[in-house]
C-alpha cells in the first residue's frame, strides 16, 4: 500500500532486514568491536539493553561478519527450560543425541567442542530467563583451571536485569569471568533522525519524508527504541497513504501514534 504511494523498493522499517542492510550506527560499531575482541581473546561475553534496543540487531550483523572457517556458532534463546534441558538443546542444536544424565551432558558438549575445527561460539540469548542453576553450568562449562585455552566461547544477550542477576554473591565467580561486556542504549534524538532519513533512502525514497519536528517528536514518544521506531514509522507511513499526502507532519503523527496506545 504505502510501497507504492511512496515508489519504494522496500519495506524501510523491517523487523527482519538482511544483515547487510542493517544500520550501523555509533552504539552497534562499539558493540561489534567488544564481540570481535570476545572471539579473538575472550571467553565470556555479556550483551544488555532493554527489550527493542537492537540486540538482535547487533547479533545478527556480528554473526554476519563472522569467519565461517574460524567459528562455528550455536544460537539458543529457549532459555526458560532447567538446566538438563538447556544443555539438551545446545546439544541437538550441535547435530547431536543428548546423552542421558547431566555429567554426560556436559562432557558431550565439551568434546563436541574439542573436535570443532577453528572455535565454538554459544550464544545465549534472553539469559535473563535463565535460573540459577542454569548460570552456573555454563559458568563451569568455560571454567577449566587446566586448559590453556577453552574449547569454548559463551555470549550472554539479555535485558538489564541479568546484570543484577549476576551482581548476586551466588554469581560472582560467574561476573569474574566475563572478558567483554556491553550495554546497549536507545538512539539519540539526533540518531533517531538520521536513521529515519537512512532508512527511508535505503528502501527508494527520493526526498525527506518526515518532518523534522515529528523525527523528534518519534524520539520522545518511542524512548529511542529502535523496535518502536520501526512500528510507529511505519503507522505514519500507512496513515499519510491513506490521507494521499506525501509528507509526515504533525497531524499525520498524531493520528498514527494514537493507534499505537493501547486502552
Amino acid at each position: 500500500m504505502y510501497h507504492t504511494h511512496y515508489h519504494l523498493k522496500s519495506h524501510p522499517f523491517s523487523e527482519h532486514a538482511p544483515a547487510p542492510s542493517l544500520w550501523v550506527d555509533d552504539r552497534m560499531q562499539e558493540g561489534l568491536a567488544r564481540l570481535n575482541h570476545l572471539g579473538e581473546h575472550g571467553t565470556l561475553g555479556l550483551v544488555t539493553g532493554p527489550s527493542g534496543v537492537g540486540k538482535s540487531a547487533l547479533l545478527k550483523r556480528f554473526l554476519h561478519e563472522l569467519s565461517r572457517q574460524q567459528y562455528e556458532t550455536v544460537y539458543c534463546h529457549l532459555t526458560h527450560l532447567n538446566t538438563t534441558g538447556l544443555l539438551k538443546t545446545i546439544i541437538s542444536q550441535l547435530g547431536e543425541q543428548p546423552r542421558r544424565g547431566k555429567e554426560r551432558l556436559f562432557a558431550q558438549i565439551l568434546e563436541r567442542a574439542a573436535r570443532t575445527e577453528g572455535t565454538l561460539l554459544l550464544i545465549v540469548d534472553e539469559a535473563q530467563l535463565l535460573d540459577g542453576d542454569a548460570l552456573t553450568d555454563l559458568r563451569l562449562l568455560v571454567s577449566s583451571a587446566i586448559d590453556i585455552a577453552p574449547p569454548l566461547k559463551i555470549l550472554l544477550v539479555g535485558q538489564e536485569t541479568l546484570r543484577a542477576t549476576l551482581r548476586q554473591s551466588q554469581h560472582q565467580a560467574l561476573l569474574n569471568r566475563i572478558h567483554v561486556q556491553y550495554r546497549l542504549k536507545p538512539l539519540s534524538k539526533e540518531q533517531t533522525g538520521r536513521y529515519l532519513d537512512v532508512q527511508m533512502k535505503q528502501a527508494g525514497a527520493p526526498e525527506d519524508v518526515f518532518d523534522s519536528s515529528v523525527k523528534g517528536l518519534i524520539h520522545d514518544f518511542t524512548g529511542g527504541l529502535p523496535r518502536a521506531i520501526n512500528h510507529l514509522a511505519t503507522a505514519c507511513l500507512l496513515q499519510a497513504t491513506a490521507r494521499n499526502v506525501q509528507r509526515i507532519d504533525e497531524t499525520v503523527f498524531q493520528q498514527a501514534s494514537a493507534e499505537l496506545q493501547l486502552g
